[in-house]
């Protein structure tokens, strides 16, 4: 799995300008009468203000698009989807320790700490119904307060495919671990047909692991065996380089 770089966007606002005219008359002997002074009418200007205050207001409402996650909060929030379908799995927590090893050298260390803190979130929960909501908080909270190092963070998409690997490694994809799935590709912006492309990449992967240990109990001569094996690698091969290049889009 790739590491991307962090990429920023940078609103600008546009502000408007009026100018006033002024006009004299020189060597005219003129009563002594007031001339109303002409002005740019307040109307148009304050249009302006205001048009220009609302954009302003419009751009710092906009929710700060999230390019990178720490991969400290990265291991917590597939924690959290583990947890979605309230059992954690043996072959889920393996799944866990290697994607952690992965992100982070020190995860043996720093793994119980990230538990407990996941553990405490979820212990927020008041009534049953509550739990989903107490899983998507711990989620949001993850995100929001994530502090991008140079070295140690891992893109949305990244983060998207490899919460899929976990939530399929039980071979069982959850209603509850779907649906936070969902949330997680809202809140980090990942386009909709990337993510359903991610879906079908990975049930496809499946059946093709089912298909090999299928091929390799039966009886059939062992060239046909090692041909067909082979044809399910290439296969295999050729999803994860169309994944790669989801990704890395």
């Amino acid at each position: 799995m790739a590491k991307e770089d962090k990429n920023k966007s940078i609103l600008n606002s546009l502000h408007g300008a009026v100018d006033s005219v002024k006009t004299s008359v020189q060597n005219v002997k003129l009563p002594d009468i007031k001339v109303p002074e002409i002005k740019v009418p307040g109307q148009v200007k304050e249009m302006f203000q205001k048009k220009s205050c609302k954009t302003e207001q419009d751009h710092s409402d906009e929710p700060m698009e999230i390019k990178a996650i720490s991969t400290r909060n990265a291991i917590k929030i597939i924690y959290y989807l583990m947890a979605a379908d309230g059992e954690i799995f043996h072959s889920e927590e393996e799944k866990f320790d290697a994607i952690g090893a992965e992100f982070d050298p020190d995860f043996a260390e720093n793994k119980e700490k990230i538990v407990n803190e996941c553990k405490s979130q979820m212990e927020q929960v008041i009534d049953p119904e509550d739990y989903y909501d107490v899983l998507q908080d711990g989620v949001e909270h993850a995100l929001s307060s994530s502090v991008q190092t140079e070295d140690t963070f891992i893109t949305p998409k990244l983060l998207i495919w490899d919460l899929l690997t976990v939530a399929y490694s039980d071979e069982s994809y959850d209603e509850t671990e779907r649906r936070l799935l969902k949330y997680i590709v809202r809140k980090l912006n990942v386009n909709k047909a990337v993510f359903l492309e991610m879906e079908s990449s990975i049930l496809t992967l499946m059946d093709l692991e089912k298909e090999l240990s299928w091929i390799k109990t039966t009886d059939r001569p062992y060239l046909t065996i090692e041909t067909m094996v082979n044809e399910i690698a290439d296969r295999k091969n050729v999803i994860f380089e169309s994944v790669k290049d989801l990704i890395s889009l």
